[in-house]
């Protein structure tokens, strides 16, 4: 969903209190598995299967 959000990965690591490298290998694997080239395609991937919109705001749990 960050993704979907076009979070970056220190955007990511922030607000999910991780760090910039775990966030990073995270990334890299979602975007293997989807067979995604890079952050676009899956953003693309997520407002096409719903996960995401347009100026939605998606929140952790905090």
């Amino acid at each position: 969903m960050a993704i979907g959000q076009g979070w970056n990965n220190s955007e990511i690591a922030e607000r999910l209190v991780l760090s910039e490298s775990t966030v990073k290998t995270h990334v890299g694997r979602i975007l293997a598995k989807i067979g995604a080239r890079g952050r676009i395609q899956a953003v693309i991937l997520a407002y096409d299967i719903g996960l995401a919109r347009p100026h939605q705001r998606w929140r952790s749990g905090t």
